[in-house]
């Protein structure tokens, strides 16, 4: 009978050199183990398996265990097989066999070569080690470190460079005429160009609350004031018709005639008295008001008479005027935008004139157990802090009217003694489809004997 082929193993003694870490030496280390190499029926090399340190070892063939003229023996079970005889043959298979051993100290790996019994050698420092260092553990977690600052640095300077390119403009807040705020951009003329500076640096709205908030501040010092220094006695005479006519200018909704009455009668003096006052300065910061009268600065004032006489396509022309007041009044804003009237603003002309006509008028029904010259001092107050809100109306984008026409609700012998504040325009001069009411009128009632 044909004899079957069988497998046959071949036996290696080998001795397997380490190092072993004892404090800062390391110390050589041998140990014997047997290395086992099996081919199967075909005559081809099985995995060898290296047994003998604390676990067994499997290397494929051609990466497996180094042996030099090994010990072989043959199990008799496994008759018939050849093991490798040559060094050539043997130096096909080659591994490092790597050992761990526990110390008193730090847990250290170690690598060694496999070499014959019959053979020197020394350890392999060619080959990867697990074995690393304090010093050098210490020099990667440094290099590590450092090398992620640099990248951290790296992102964060490109995130804040496109930040801001992205970034808008700061803003900073600047007062306006003593009340309320307005908020004034600054912007990079490299970024946005000339026009986008100019549009980005005008000053913002004030709010519509803080111009209400004014208007009732002003209503409010002319009421006081009449009460405190004005009386309701009889007097001789009669009002002095020049000084009137210079109060009754425009279209003031009384004629001069019956505002006269009504300064005559101690029953409707007090709110006749309201009225002029009222209607000299309110006149006179609207902005039809003739150059001449106006507290509103005079190259503003004759510019507007200018323009209302010039005839423009009406769909254009409130959005023109609308940036020329902002451009206007941001150029002009530190002439004029100031909390108080200087010895040198052209305005004071005009507001020592309203104070001698409203005096001339208003003198015969001065209370004389009152400081006349305190009298005069607190009516040019209210004369200059309204210039001072006619110039803030003024610098709005919006267009902003005063409202003197009695409503229909508001029936007969009624008399509108302070106007109504109201938005016409938007920011860029469109017409709103219904005025907005910043601060209500006031209005007068029971007067139907008189007017």
């Amino acid at each position: 009978m044909p004899t079957s082929p069988v497998e046959s193993t071949t036996s290696f003694e080998v001795e397997v050199l380490t190092t072993v870490n004892q404090g800062d030496t390391q110390v050589p280390s041998a140990k014997n183990i047997t290395v086992a190499q099996t081919r199967n029926a075909n005559g081809e090399v099985l995995p060898i398996r290296a047994s003998g340190i604390a676990t067994d070892i499997a290397a494929p063939e051609g990466k497996g265990l180094s042996y030099i003229n090994p010990k072989t023996t043959t199990s008799p079970a496994f008759a018939g097989a050849t093991p490798p005889t040559t060094p050539n043959e043997a130096n096909q298979v080659s591994v490092t066999i790597s050992q761990t051993r526990s110390t008193p100290r730090p847990t250290a790996s170690s690598a060694g070569s496999l070499t014959s019994s019959g053979n020197s050698t020394t350890p392999n420092r060619g080959q990867n080690s697990n074995n690393i260092s304090s010093g050098a553990a210490a020099g990667i977690g440094v290099g590590c470190a450092i090398a992620g600052a640099l990248i951290a640095a790296a992102i964060f300077i490109l995130f804040f460079r496109r930040r801001r390119r992205r970034a808008p403009a700061r803003s900073d807040a600047i007062p306006l005429n003593g009340f309320g705020s307005v908020e004034k951009t600054i912007a990079s003329p490299e970024s946005i160009g000339p026009a986008g500076m100019i549009e980005r640096n005008l000053p913002q709205p004030v709010e519509d609350q803080a111009l209400g908030g004014e208007m009732s501040r002003l209503k409010t010092a002319i009421k006081n004031h009449v009460q405190s220094y004005y009386h309701t006695n009889s007097v001789k005479g009669s009002v002095d018709q020049v000084a009137l006519g210079l109060i009754a200018t425009g279209n003031m909704p009384l004629i001069a005639s019956t505002l006269g009455s009504l300064l005559s009668n101690p029953v409707t003096r007090m709110t006749a008295i309201r009225f002029c006052i009222t209607w000299t300065v309110i006149s006179r910061i609207d902005q039809n008001c003739d150059p001449n009268l106006s507290f509103l600065p005079r190259e503003i004032a004759n510019c507007l008479v200018s323009i209302s006489s010039t005839r423009d396509d009406p769909s254009t022309k409130p959005g023109f005027m609308s940036r020329w007041r902002a451009f206007t009044a941001a150029l002009l804003q530190d002439r004029y935008g100031g909390t108080t009237l200087t010895a040198s603003d052209a305005r004071n002309r005009n507001v020592s004139e309203a104070l001698q006509a409203l005096d001339a008028v208003l003198d015969p029904f001065a209370d004389e157990q009152r400081d006349n010259r305190e009298r005069l001092q607190k009516l040019e107050e209210i004369l200059r802090r309204s210039a001072r809100f006619g110039f803030t109306l003024f610098s709005q984008p919006s267009l902003l009217e005063f409202d003197w026409n009695t409503p229909p609700s508001a029936g007969r012998g009624t008399l509108v003694v302070s106007p109504a504040l109201t938005q016409v325009t938007d920011d860029n001069g469109r017409r709103l489809p219904r005025a907005r009411v910043l601060e209500e009128q006031d209005i007068a009632r029971g007067l139907e004997s008189y007017l």
